[in-house]
């Protein structure tokens, strides 16, 4: 018992130690070019490389959580603090071009960073696939920072961010179609996969708006007054959500979630006062932006802790055909999507397209996912070197190159 209470005390002296180390690079990163997420990656690999290699007593082991914990209690946090930033507004103005990126994009850069990881690795394309599917969500987060000392197109920031937002949901489903494949007993068919892939996305949309509407409804029945009820529903709806349809109705819980907080959102501002007090819209941002960064640089720092605390099986050359791969899919999904678009009479600017490339950065999201990965996975510990090093190079390189580019060059309103 007193062995298992020291570990207790351990962890949690950790965690205080992470909050208040977290709280320090946020304030500090934004004096260099590397974002806090960046910083946060190489902290979590210095300190899982300090415990496989020193191992001090005081130094518990955090090198892995157990992906139910990550599935069920990070995921529906991290997905609705995405879902309840959304604008009703920015859909109707952006939604094609937003849509566009999120569904076709995540898909294509699934085969694109996929398959031939595959072929490099001498490995099925279905385990290729599922480290590709793992890896097509984008996190604008490191590049907001970047986009706040610059002026930059409103429709721009738009499009980053909203791009972001719903390519999350996307990747989840993906991903957990090509676990399937890949590691459970699924027999890839593909009307049936196609099917399956189709239901857990539209058959989660309806869900989702329901939840979303009766949250909003329920507190205005109650006329509840409490400054933090409106917090409180919305984590409550956040898990409610995933956990109804995930368990009872088989559909996306990662949607239903987003779907539901855009309409939990939507229908709290359409209410008069005193239930549509701004306050406590107010407090709910700041509770919901609070959870997401730390969750997400927890995210990074497990992921870097992982990554020092195994062995590092991968070669310079498997990490450059990894890179590389993520390079081409991101150039080839903007600059050919914007060339669709322009079919459809949605005009993206040259610039605005290198924004979106440099943009393309993997965050929290990808983190969770290649953690979600079972240990007995004979490909676990490759992947995760190589979810490291794509990651790594987004947050490390990436931003840089964006804010080189941003300093050099005017970014125009509109196509002219």
């Amino acid at each position: 018992m007193d062995g298992q209470f020291t570990n207790i005390q351990q962890t949690m002296a950790l965690l205080c130690i992470l909050l208040l180390f977290f709280t320090g690079v946020k304030h500090y990163a934004k004096r260099t070019l590397i974002p806090a997420e960046g910083w946060v990656l190489i902290a979590g690999l210095i300190y899982g490389l300090a415990y496989k290699h020193i191992s001090l007593s005081w130094m518990p082991d955090i090198s892995m959580l157990p992906p139910e914990v990550i599935l069920t209690l990070f995921l529906p946090l991290l997905i609705f603090a995405s879902g309840q930033r959304v604008k009703t507004s920015v859909l109707r103005s952006e939604g094609l071009a937003i849509g566009f990126y999120a569904v076709a994009g995540v898909i294509a850069s699934a085969f694109i960073i996929g398959l031939p990881t595959a072929v490099f690795l001498d490995i099925k394309p279905v385990h290729g696939l599922l480290m590709g599917a793992a890896m097509g969500a984008t996190d604008p987060s490191a590049v907001g920072t970047i986009f706040h000392r610059f002026q930059m197109p409103e429709r721009l920031k738009l499009l980053v961010e909203g791009e972001s937002l719903f390519n999350d949901g996307v990747t989840v489903v993906l991903f957990s179609v090509a676990m399937g494949l890949a590691i459970g007993n699924t027999i890839f068919e593909p009307f049936h996969t196609a099917l399956h892939f189709i239901w857990a996305l539209i058959g989660a949309i309806p869900l989702g708006m329901l939840l979303g509407w009766a949250s909003a409804r329920l507190i205005k029945h109650w006329h509840e007054h409490h400054i933090f009820f409106t917090s409180s529903m919305s984590l409550i709806l956040a898990y409610g959500g995933f956990l109804l349809s995930e368990t009872l109705l088989h559909v996306s819980g990662v949607i239903t979630v987003l779907i539901a907080a855009i309409a939990f959102v939507k229908n709290l501002e359409a209410q008069p006062q005193p239930t549509g007090d701004p306050t406590k819209y107010r407090i709910m941002e700041i509770f919901w932006d609070y959870i997401s960064q730390t969750l997400s640089l927890f995210m990074f720092f497990l992921l870097g802790v992982a990554t020092g605390r195994h062995d590092f099986v991968v070669t310079a050359a498997t990490m450059i055909v990894a890179i590389g791969a993520l390079i081409l899919s991101r150039i080839l999904i903007v600059y050919g999507s914007a060339l669709i678009l322009r079919l459809l009479r949605v005009r993206l600017p040259l610039s605005w397209q290198h924004v979106l490339t440099l943009g393309g950065l993997r965050g929290g999201v990808s983190a969770a996912l290649i953690m979600l990965i079972p240990a007995d996975y004979p490909y676990q510990q490759i992947f995760l070197c190589l979810a490291f090093a794509m990651i790594g190079f987004t947050l490390v390189l990436q931003p840089v190159l964006m804010q080189i580019y941003l300093q050099w060059t005017r970014i125009p309103e509109k196509e002219k």
